[in-house]
């Protein structure tokens, strides 16, 4: 720790200075769309955890009007981190190669593909968890 994390093509960089002990896979369709695969694996930490390193003027973004927003590298097209309200930053594990956190929790089971299985987790959500600050604290431990 400090976690190094950087998109496809190393453009964009960033640092993650917590530990990173627990992730999530989210099922939700958005997800699946984004990432192209049956969830999505990340956390999310609180945001002075987190600091960009190079690139961030290369972020892209795309808003649905439900709130959904995807950022990601312009360059290879990579998810990147974005902000969760103003003081938190969802981070795609994927861009972090030597974090190796505990599969902990998985959202949006309502919505995964029939040819899913997913993995065991601790907590199972149908589909959001109803207090973010606690789930985020649960991720933090």
């Amino acid at each position: 720790m400090p976690y190094q994390g950087s998109c496809l093509c190393g453009t964009v960089t960033f640092v993650v200075k917590s530990p990173i002990n627990k992730m999530y896979h989210c099922h939700c369709s958005l997800c699946q769309k984004q990432g192209g695969g049956c969830a999505n694996a990340a956390t999310i930490v609180p945001i002075d955890q987190f600091a960009w390193q190079s690139g961030e003027q290369n972020i892209k973004q795309w808003h649905k009007s439900t709130g959904f927003s995807s950022h990601f590298c312009s360059s290879c097209g990579s998810p990147v981190p974005n902000k969760v309200g103003d003081s938190l930053m969802w981070i795609p594990l994927g861009l972090v190669a030597e974090a190796a956190p505990e599969l902990a929790a998985h959202l949006w089971l309502s919505a995964k593909p029939t040819w899913s299985i997913p993995a065991k987790a601790e907590r199972n959500y149908a589909d959001m968890p109803e207090d973010l600050g606690e789930f985020v604290r649960f991720l933090q431990s």
